[in-house]
Formats: structure tokens, sequence, C-alpha cells
């Protein structure tokens, strides 16, 4: 299948209570050379090694976006390289959600629902920030 040439075999880690939207990103980021990997609960996330995954996109929707956040801060902080990006995502498109989603150390956040193709673009210009 063709490969990004910017991003090849670049692995992303996607956390969302609906594992059927985990798989269609999968499914629609494969082709353009990215593996996806993701799980439904922040204790999941919490307990891998993010280290290995050039982008992290976390949902604030879980279960409780105050632990959503103090995790993007403890990513950010002490359990990854600065070359890892995070972006978040939440049904809630406040002010005070953005904010405290940029502050806590996320690179970019999302208003759900998104299309696959506005996430493709904002993954792709968080991780040229990065790589």
């Amino acid at each position: 299948p063709p490969r990004s040439t910017l991003f090849p075999y670049t692995t992303l880690f996607r956390s969302d209570s609906d594992s059927t939207i985990c798989e269609m990103i999968r499914t629609h980021f494969g082709p353009e050379g990215f593996s996806v990997d993701y799980c439904t609960s922040y204790e999941d996330l919490f307990s891998l090694n993010i280290a290995g995954y050039a982008l992290v996109i976390i949902s604030l929707d879980l279960d409780d976006a105050d632990y959503a956040l103090s995790l993007v801060e403890q990513i950010k902080q002490h359990r990854v390289p600065a070359r890892t990006g995070i972006i978040t995502c939440s049904s809630q498109m406040s002010p005070a959600t953005v904010i405290d989603s940029l502050n806590a150390g996320a690179d970019d956040h999302l208003l759900k629902p998104y299309s696959l193709r506005e996430l493709m673009a904002r993954v792709r210009a968080v991780l040229r920030r990065h790589i």
C-alpha cells in the first residue's frame, strides 16, 4: 500500500470509548503509512509505554476530563520524549476546555465529531513540528 513519504511507518496511539471510531481511524490512516493502536480506558493508556508512539490522541470524553488533562501533563513531563505529540479531542468546545487542554501540554485540540480528513491534517501538522 502507498506510504506517507514524510512520516513512513509512524505509529499513533488513540484513546476513545468507542472502539468503532478507533477502527475507522486505523483503517483510514493505514494506507497513508500510519500504524494505529488504541485503548478504551485511561487506565489502559496510563499503563502503556507511550515513548514508542510518535503521537497520542486522547479523548477527554472517556471518563473524567480532569483525569485526562492530568494524564496529558504526566505524559508531557515524565513519560515520553519531547518529540511525541499529543492531540486532545472532546465533544465540548468551550474555550475553557481548549485552554485547559493546551495548558496541560496538548499540541492541538479537536472538536468531536470531526472528519477523518481534518484529523489527518492535524496529525501531520503536529508531527511536522515534532519530527
